[in-house]
């Protein structure tokens, strides 16, 4: 009977632990792989806020038409077909305060022509949220990012123009 020595028996792997240097390197590519198309999507969660902002403010000015339109109707006031006199009796009772709405439409003014009368901006919070700038004229109001000086539009800009 011929004996073995002991270093040439197999060895059983017992506990092993940890990673294989090739498992490392698998994972660290699957990662960055997965990386390099999630990546967009989160990087896109800027203009995604600014456009879901906007959204809101388009709809916060779209309730303030209806509110103002529903109290100029209830005051009896009607569409004129041409410019009044006097805008005085152009003005609309609301929560927020008195506020002046265009004879042609019954919607609020842009820029109101009576110093103590509430136009568009004034019925939106917005003056909190960073970032946004108002650009107003007689006009339109117009509330956004990226609105150049003149208030122009351009294809740049995001913004929303309310146009009385």
């Amino acid at each position: 009977m011929r004996l073995v020595s002991s270093d040439r028996l197999p060895r059983k792997c017992v506990g092993q632990s940890g990673f294989t240097l090739i498992e490392l390197v698998l994972v660290i590519v699957l990662l960055g792989v997965l990386a390099a198309f999630a990546l967009p999507r989160f990087a896109d969660l800027t203009q995604t806020s600014r456009v879901s902002t906007l959204e809101g403010i388009r709809g916060a000015m779209l309730s303030t038409i209806g509110v103002v339109r529903s109290k100029a109707y209830v005051q009896g006031l009607s569409v004129a077909s041409a410019n009044p006199p006097s805008q005085a009796s152009y003005i609309v009772e609301t929560e927020a305060g008195r506020s002046e709405v265009d004879w042609r439409n019954l919607c609020p003014e842009s820029r109101a022509e009576l110093a103590d009368a509430l136009e568009m901006a004034d019925h939106i919070d917005f003056r909190e949220i960073g970032g946004l700038s108002l650009v107003v004229n007689n006009r339109y109001t117009r509330i956004g990012y990226d609105i150049r000086g003149s208030g122009a539009p351009t294809a740049n800009g995001c913004y929303v123009t309310y146009d009385s």
